[in-house]
């Protein structure tokens, strides 16, 4: 417990106070960038300097289109009107009462390691660079609570990136924009106007604004809960600003957001299913309130703040003499990729995992290897303790309530700290009447105007009904994947037969490649690197005794529990890849001439289905049913050129000879299922909902 020691529960102080005197208490928010007064530039300002910078581009396409110059202007002036943020510190008071109230009603508890913060704020009040918040994205409220808590240590609400959908929502657009925000469109690739437009507004807040920015590397919330593949593009414009010498540095802040529960997590089931998001608005905002009927129902939030990744460390004094010679020189590719994962790293590394996500991940694998001996209080009192041990081993951070002492022989604390868990899931995971741990039924008949709504294969009711609940779990159970991966790596490519010397590492190299994409880690090229990753995982396992060498060959060691653990939490990632590449090899390109992503999710996930009713070897955990897992399977091909782009937009041929080997290696695994199937689980009623999921 130590190593919480630092964490301060926010909404403690504010139980104990006035909100609206709080709200408005005498502020003067540290400003983060130090700017001189002719260096620091206004919203309108900015807004001409944009306009300024762009005016050769206006003055390109008004001779493409042919048209006035002040057409193409007016065009520019209002995207970047449109796009431009307008702090506004009396709006940000105000809905600091409004929200305050909100957390105080939905949490039990929002933690921050203050000393991070206050190091922060220190070295903010001496440094001459500019600031990135770059947090984790697992929940509409990510923004709202990193703004909440940069007022409540009086620091300046960032520049913060949305997408359009937030402008267009009626009211609601404004008033983000008043706290920060600046609008921008998801894609825009194809239009140069708007394209240049952003570029120039984004340069010029790292240079002429004294607040931060704050946006997300990952693009989108995690539907999983775990970390995805970073985005490059607004990253990428940040950095161009830094070449060109608006800035001395700019540090990047990663901070790792954990929810014990997302308001979002059955909505997120859904999606990860194929029913699409409801529509962003005003009215489903609205709709939304109904989650203050319970007090405390979503449990703590985690923010953890990583160490500042300063970006002049990924720039040589190369890149710099390249753009003093050539003003159009690119910034590498390379160096984007470096510096993103290296955020989303520290977001692995600083996760805050909740008894929950241990909790979750001990059920699924009970539910799998003793179906018929479910958990007790007691029995899972004792797995709990082991599970929480291991993770400590490989580096995790598990949240322990500070009345409890793991190493204390008197279990009535641990006891405690579990039902303390499970009672913002109790519409999930639940002790019966006979003090079993059971999985209650989640799902509500889906009722959709038209299944041309659904993004991947329609599911029978008898599917939804057990598969909504187990995603539901599994999801909760992925945050711990941030600290096994890679050993899990191993202990699946050696099996539960074990494997020869010579192969292991080949083995290594095809998992490790097929899995980056869906666990965010860098695609290696370099052998001696992967080797390097690989021997160290190796070395790491033998040292804990989980893997041993014996007849020249790798096999599991003399703990089965933990080889068990991390060897089943991977199947249905694993089925997942293979029945996606199945799909992709068997298809009849004579048929149809080119692969759409659409048509081989469809495919893929009815697949997976059949698989699943009938329990055969390929896809019997429901989490193979998830989309997730198939886009990923097919980023992850495109990038290897197995999955190759037609000159017909969103149209792929597939390289079949590779594909054939890849499923040929992965038949060679020869995995072994574990017993139980999720198909024969009998699921607890359903609690009445309170809140109604928009399907």
């Amino acid at each position: 417990m130590e190593q919480f020691s630092e964490f301060v529960d926010l909404l403690r102080a504010r139980r104990k106070d006035c909100d609206i005197l709080w709200a408005s208490r005498p502020m003067d928010p540290l400003l983060p960038h130090k700017l001189s007064p002719e260096s620091k530039y206004s919203r309108k300002q900015i807004i001409q300097a944009v306009l300024n910078d762009v005016y050769l581009t206006m003055t390109s396409l008004a001779m493409i289109r042919k048209v006035d110059i002040n057409k193409v202007l007016k065009e520019a002036y209002l995207m970047v009107n449109e796009m431009a943020s307008k702090a506004h510190l009396p709006t940000v008071r105000w809905l600091g009462i409004v929200i305050t109230k909100v957390l105080k009603r939905i949490f039990l508890s929002i933690y921050v390691n203050e000393n991070a913060i206050y190091k922060m704020k220190k070295e903010m009040q001496i440094s001459q660079v500019q600031y990135v918040y770059v947090p984790s994205h697992r929940s509409y409220l990510d923004f709202i609570l990193l703004s909440y808590i940069l007022f409540s240590y009086d620091m300046a609400l960032p520049n913060i990136a949305s997408g359009m959908d937030f402008y267009q929502m009626y009211i609601i657009g404004e008033l983000l924009r008043k706290t920060g925000a600046f609008f921008m469109r998801r894609s825009f690739s194809t239009d140069l106007l708007y394209k240049r437009v952003f570029q120039s507004y984004v340069m010029s807040l790292i240079e002429h604004s004294d607040r931060a920015i704050e946006f997300f590397i990952e693009g989108t919330r995690s539907r999983s809960l775990k970390s995805i593949v970073p985005k490059f593009g607004l990253l990428s414009t940040i950095l161009e600003s830094l070449l060109e010498g608006g800035v001395p540095d700019i540090h990047f802040i990663p901070i790792s957001i954990n929810y014990e529960r997302p308001p979002e997590e059955l909505l997120f089931a859904y999606e990860l299913l194929g029913v699409p998001k409801p529509k962003e608005s005003t009215t489903s905002l609205l709709q939304s309130l109904s989650i203050l009927q319970k007090p405390y129902a979503y449990g703590r939030v985690f923010f953890n703040i990583g160490e500042p990744i300063s970006a002049h460390q990924f720039l040589s004094m190369e890149h710099r003499k390249a753009r003093v010679l050539s003003p159009y020189t690119k910034l590498s590719s390379t160096i984007n990729e470096k510096l993103a994962y290296c955020i989303i790293d520290s977001h692995k590394k600083n996760t805050i995992l909740t008894p929950f996500n241990l909790v979750a991940l001990l059920f699924n694998e009970r539910s799998q290897i003793l179906p018929d001996d479910p958990y007790t209080l007691d029995t899972l009192v004792s797995d709990y303790l082991w599970c929480k041990n291991l993770l400590q081993e490989f580096s995790a951070t598990v949240y322990t309530e500070r009345s409890v002492d793991i190493n204390d022989t008197n279990t009535m604390g641990i006891k405690k700290e579990i039902l303390n868990t499970l009672k913002p899931h109790e519409e999930l995971l639940v002790f019966d009447s006979s003090q079993i741990l059971r999985l209650r039924e989640r799902h509500r008949v889906t009722k959709l105007k038209n299944n041309i709504y659904v993004k991947g294969h329609t599911l029978s009711e008898k599917t939804m009904q057990i598969a909504v609940s187990v995603i539901n779990i599994s999801i909760y159970l992925n945050p711990t994947l941030s600290f096994f991966i890679k050993p899990a790596i191993v202990i699946l490519l050696i099996g539960m037969e074990g494997v020869e010397l010579g192969t292991a590492f080949k083995r290594y190299v095809l998992l490790r490649t097929l899995l980056s994409t869906e666990f965010a880690m860098p695609l290696i090229e370099d052998e001696s690197m992967i080797k390097s990753e690989w021997e160290e995982t190796f070395n790491f396992l033998l040292r804990q005794n989980y893997i041993s060498i014996r007849n020249n060959a790798y096999i599991q060691g003399q703990n089965p529990k933990v080889f068990s653990l991390l060897y089943n939490v991977m199947l249905p990632f694993i089925d997942a890849i293979y029945i996606t590449c199945l799909v992709l090899f068997e298809w009849d390109e004579a048929k149809s001439n080119s692969i759409t992503i659409q048509a081989v999710l469809i495919e893929a996930q009815r697949q997976v289905e059949e698989a699943f009713l009938k329990g055969s070897v390929w896809g019997r955990h429901p989490y193979s049913l998830s989309l997730d897992l198939f886009n990923t399977t097919i980023s992850n091909l495109i990038a290897q050129g197995i999955l190759i782009p037609c000159e017909r937009r969103s149209t792929y041929h597939v390289d079949k000879i590779r594909l054939a080997l890849i499923l040929a290696q992965l038949q060679s695994l020869s995995l072994k299922r574990p017993a139980g199937l999720y198909h024969n689980v009998v699921l607890l009623s359903a609690l009445p909902p309170t809140v109604q999921a928009k399907l």
